[in-house]
């Protein structure tokens, strides 16, 4: 249960410290006081989504801790063996803080948790229902989640089943689409074996495409290129006045005075290795004359590779360094296509296989929930008796859908509802009024809980829509409701908050700093004037106190018998 919480600089609240009981804990106020700034709080370190607006205007963090009391044999004890944290003393603190630049820090007994984490802890321990939970009933979509949760363990053990049958069911249709139909492996085949044959042919070089550029260029100049050298060619050896006749002429001349001296003989020897370099240099220009740079046809044939270079590079997505990793990846493709059809046999057998345990999985989930669905009714239908609904009757509407596997199965669930004796039973969502459905969810929720083996609920105006008679059978069941858990309720009826085993009145006020919430445990005294309060008169009136006094010694009398 519920033990205590304490709240830090949420909304109007700076601080505030709670300690609550076993049984019914009534919190009561005036409207504004913050009675729902009490449930956003406990939300709140339940793992419930929140926003900075919950941040006391000017403080820079809002924080939230929950001490629960429990026994080693709770859903959350579990949960918490898996992460590793120490939960042996029987105490669970629950904690959440919140900064303005919206980081959440969570923790669970000290140790700091994710949010997920402090959630799954949490349902186990506390539910809160308030009328956004009624509204969601009315949705046709939480019919079947409810019905299941009442079907229990052998539901949920066939739900468990269906789950790995679908996912072998979707891995297995993957498998199939990779090779799609026979005539598809077929067509795929001979596609990849073009590709790879393609690829092969063009044997693409790392760099290649850079260096068929290069060529390009130089073919596109290539006359200009040839007469510079053919000029340097002809300024070296040419017929008259070249480069090389002019150094023959200057060797000859001192070749006649080097006798004289070695300086002499050495210049002679450099214009010999002068003449020599020279007509190596003049033989090179003769070579690149004639060479294939400017074959014109050479020229055609680079154009024709680095067209298809660029094809190949387009055509399968790749650089001249992926070449390879792509021809490699279509031959191992081949390789997968070559036992194509008998792959594909063996697949669509598994198929069938798995198709025919989802369908007996069906049939096994459609009969737990039509079992499931008659006991539901009848529980459902008393506890709504008890709450002054004495001509309720409900259905749970189950039909077959014929759709893809999913892994709830083929079944719609659809809750048929009436409140009146002799009223056909029509969808849920059509007929039922406000006040019928706090009941509905308050029935629902008692039936439910027992199965969640949850200490703890939580009531956010359970009473909304409810007035006169109804008023003290709803009190009367949620006190007796308290008799087996903890109840936390806030409400605005007299006739529930004379049955608390403790109550708190909200209230708000207002100093130097601002407005405040405050939550405030009443003894006897305060618990009479409250009820006078909420009964609508002053609790100084002479009607309404002695009321209140009655009221207060009726549910005593009750909560007795």
């Amino acid at each position: 249960m519920l033990a205590s919480l304490s709240i830090r600089n949420i909304a109007l609240i700076d601080k505030l410290e709670a300690e609550f009981s076993e049984g019914l804990n009534i919190l009561s106020g005036e409207t504004g006081a913050g009675k729902s700034i009490i449930i956003d709080s406990l939300e709140f370190v339940l793992g419930e989504r929140a926003d900075r607006s919950l941040i006391r205007y000017g403080c820079d963090e809002a924080s939230v801790s929950a001490l629960f009391e429990t026994g080693a044999s709770l859903p959350a004890v579990d949960i918490l063996k898996e992460t590793g944290i120490d939960s042996e003393d029987g105490e669970l603190m629950l904690a959440r803080t919140m900064s303005v630049d919206g980081k959440n820090v969570c923790r669970v007994n000290g140790v700091r948790v994710t949010l997920a984490v402090l959630r799954s802890v949490a349902h186990a321990l506390a539910d809160i229902y308030g009328q956004h939970e009624a509204t969601g009933l009315l949705s046709e979509e939480n019919h079947i989640k409810v019905l299941d949760k009442f079907a229990g363990e052998p539901l949920a053990a066939a739900l468990e089943e269906r789950a790995k049958l679908c996912a072998q069911y979707k891995a297995t249709r993957a498998e199939i689409a990779k090779y799609g139909s026979l005539t598809d492996v077929e067509a795929r085949t001979e596609e990849v074996c073009d590709a790879i044959r393609e690829l092969e042919e063009a044997a693409l070089e790392e760099g290649e495409e850079d260096a068929l550029l290069a060529a390009r260029k130089k073919f596109n100049n290539a006359q200009r290129i040839r007469d510079a050298l053919a000029d340097a060619q002809n300024s070296l050896d040419g017929d008259a006045g070249s480069a090389l006749s002019d150094i023959v002429s200057a060797r000859r001349s001192i070749g006649g005075v080097s006798d004289y001296d070695p300086s002499y003989a050495e210049i002679e020897n450099r214009l010999e290795e002068l003449k020599i370099e020279t007509q190596d240099i003049a033989a090179t220009l003769r070579e690149l004359i004639n060479s294939d740079d400017f074959d014109p046809y050479a020229a055609e044939r680079c154009e024709e590779r680095l067209a298809l270079v660029r094809k190949i590079k387009r055509k399968y997505s790749v650089s001249e360094q992926e070449y390879g990793a792509k021809l490699d990846e279509l031959r191992r493709e081949l390789d997968f296509l070559a036992g194509g059809e008998a792959a594909l046999q063996e697949l669509n057998v598994k198929s069938e296989k798995i198709c025919a345990a989802l369908s007996r999985n069906a049939d096994k989930l459609h009969m737990l929930r039509k079992d499931a669905a008659a006991a539901l009714a009848v529980q459902l239908v008393a506890q709504l008796k008890d709450l002054g609904m004495n001509n309720a009757s409900f259905e749970a509407k189950i039909d077959r859908v014929e759709c893809e596997p999913t892994p709830v199965g083929e079944d719609k669930v659809v809750f048929m509802f009436s409140a009146n004796a002799g009223q056909p039973l029509r969808e849920l969502v059509k007929v039922i009024s406000g006040g019928e459905l706090s009941r509905f969810m308050l029935a629902i929720k008692n039936i439910i809980s027992d199965i969640d083996g949850v200490e703890t609920m939580v009531f956010d105006e359970v009473d909304t829509g409810i007035s006169g008679k109804t008023s003290q059978v709803v009190a009367q069941k949620l006190y007796t409701i308290a008799k087996g858990r903890q109840v936390l309720a806030v409400t605005h009826l007299p006739q529930l908050a004379s049955m608390a085993d403790r109550h708190f009145l909200i209230s708000k006020y207002t100093d130097e700093n601002g407005a405040h919430t405050a939550l405030t445990a009443l003894d006897r005294d305060g618990m009479l004037a409250e009820i006078a309060r909420l009964i609508g008169g002053s609790e100084y009136s002479e009607h309404a106190l002695p009321h209140a006094k009655e009221m207060k010694r009726y549910a005593d009398e009750f909560k007795t018998a």
